[in-house]
């Protein structure tokens, strides 16, 4: 047992410390919560001395920096394939961004809350960190000039109009999450299966189309 647990430590000399940390912060995370998450008992769970995680992470809010990074950078790769068919088909391509992000939050909850979080208090001093997140809305910024290009969205500031379609989506994961949609389809009285999230939320981004159509 020591002899592996030595052999764990020198294969984190040589890098892997620094994701294993990462791996088992979204675990906790997952189980207790952020506000409980602690370098010290990850570092235990790990096998390593309680400061071998300072060489990577010298303080809570580091970490917690860190991993919103890294979700960002999922976030914006899984809203890029979403809308790869963009300049093909505009529409379509607009709603699968759409369901995208709402994939991204329901196989990710506790990372996609950490993201949006006031978790950090200044997020200039993690500059890597902020640029993974304005990268990722750019991703929704480009959508939206290419669709007001074509004429599909009416032509405003296309930053106002990207923030109104963010607020929608973002308001609508946080009401699924809580369990404030459920029963949204139990009105209908014709006979059909019960819509899938991504179903509804897909019709939803139509009708918010529709509204905004030049």
């Amino acid at each position: 047992m020591i002899l592996e647990r030595r052999k764990s430590r020198k294969g984190y000399h040589h890098g892997n410390l620094r994701e294993a940390i990462l791996n088992e912060s979204i675990i906790w995370i997952k189980k207790k919560g952020v506000e409980s998450l602690s370098l010290r008992e990850i570092a235990k769970k790990l096998g390593v001395t309680h400061s071998a995680p300072n060489r990577h992470f010298p303080k809570k809010e580091t970490l917690l920096a860190t991993l919103i990074e890294t979700g960002f950078i999922q976030f914006r790769l899984a809203l890029l394939e979403g809308k790869k068919d963009i300049d093909i088909h505009p529409k379509e391509a607009f709603i699968a961004m759409g369901v995208s992000y709402l994939r991204f939050a329901n196989e990710n909850p506790e990372l996609y809350r950490l993201m949006f979080s006031n978790n950090i208090d200044d997020m200039s001093q993690y500059p890597t960190c902020e640029k993974a997140g304005l990268e990722s809305f750019e991703v929704l910024l480009s959508a939206v000039i290419t669709l007001q290009t074509r004429g599909i969205l009416k032509k405003c500031d296309p930053k106002e109009m990207a923030f109104l379609i963010w607020s929608f989506t973002h308001g609508y994961v946080m009401l699924l999450q809580d369990g404030r949609l459920a029963g949204i389809d139990s009105k209908q009285k014709q006979v059909s299966p019960k819509r899938t999230d991504e179903e509804l939320f897909s019709q939803l981004l139509h009708q918010m189309g529709i509204g905004l159509l030049a």
